[in-house]
């Protein structure tokens, strides 16, 4: 899905899928930064019965994170505005906990095996949303691209 909007773009494709295509699913794919913007639609998922998979790759960041101990350390170390940079999150945030208002379950996950149990206990489910939480290494960077239309200007 895209960022900010992903998981609007989730619900309106769901509904669809509900009327139109009930044997498809819907994952939406964001980041824990794009999650933070819009996560309160959960609310509006679990209201409708939406069986919507989330899946959030937690770098704990905008765009990167700082592991556990650089995080603490910043939060240590004075005035935490002024220390920690607006662009790094909270370490690890258990975001699929916000399924815990609901009398739900969220995932967490950290190696391969969760994740693949996660997501296929996920689409198993079918009145209900998911939320797999995958932690990723808060410097991870992407993959370089070979293809260089994807990365050069056109100016």
């Amino acid at each position: 899905m895209l960022k900010q909007v992903g998981l609007g773009f989730a619900i309106a494709a769901a509904l669809y899928c509900r009327h139109y295509e009930p044997s498809k699913k819907v994952i939406c794919v964001e980041g824990d930064s794009a999650f933070g913007f819009s996560g309160m639609e959960i609310e509006t998922i679990v209201r409708y019965k939406l069986p919507i998979i989330i899946v959030i790759v937690n770098n704990s960041g905008i765009y990167s994170g700082v592991d556990k101990e650089i995080f603490e350390e910043m939060q240590s170390s004075g005035d935490v505005t002024q220390t920690t940079p607006p662009t790094v999150l909270s370490f690890a945030t258990r975001y699929e906990s916000m399924l815990n208002m609901f009398d739900r379950k969220g995932y967490f996950c950290t190696t391969i095996p969760e994740i693949q149990a996660s997501l296929k206990e996920a689409l198993e489910t079918n009145d209900r949303p998911s939320i797999i939480n995958v932690i990723i290494s808060p410097t991870a960077d992407r993959k370089p691209q070979t293809f260089t239309w994807l990365t050069e200007s056109k100016l």
